[in-house]
């Protein structure tokens, strides 16, 4: 499906309204980690994809930040459906149910800590650390995501200028 015709609507029909909320926020997640990583982030946008709903751009090759943006959507989402009404303890209980071997983002976050040597417990704390302190423009970047489902480098710095 091209480009043009993804609307809010086409994707809400495709997805329903609460999974693609849900989908949002993951890869809000993605983009304000990288964001803080100073990754080149290019765009983020969300597809008509089972298998690739949401896609966090960024260019480049460098893979500093990886293990933390690739786990960041997952987290991002959880502690959103959660109202950010949870403590560590909790995401360190209830998330990896959540996780599934075969998904690409907790592969790519496995692979970046055996890489790094990063404790896998570690970045899920920071990362805690991190989103909960910038709860605010993560739940702008997403809300601006559900609104447009495409956002660029420009409108997610923009976010950021004002969080």
């Amino acid at each position: 499906m091209s480009e043009q015709t993804l609307t809010r609507e086409s994707l809400v029909e495709f997805f329903g309204e609460e999974e693609f909320k849900k989908l949002c926020n993951h890869e809000a997640g993605h983009a304000l980690i990288a964001s803080l990583f100073k990754r080149p982030l290019e765009s983020v946008k969300m597809d008509m994809s089972k298998d690739r709903p949401g896609i966090t751009h960024i260019a480049g090759t460098e893979l500093e930040g990886d293990a933390h943006i690739a786990m960041a959507g997952h987290l991002a989402e959880f502690l959103m459906r959660k109202d950010f009404a949870c403590d560590l303890d909790t995401v360190m209980k209830d998330l990896p149910a959540e996780l599934y071997k075969s998904d690409p983002d907790y592969q790519r976050f496995q692979a970046a800590c055996y890489y790094f040597q990063l404790s896998e417990a570690n970045v899920v704390e920071q990362l805690f650390n991190i989103l909960m302190a910038c709860r605010k423009p993560l739940c702008e970047i997403a809300a601006a995501l559900n609104e447009k489902a495409y956002l660029s480098r420009a409108d997610i710095e923009e976010i950021l200028k004002k969080g």
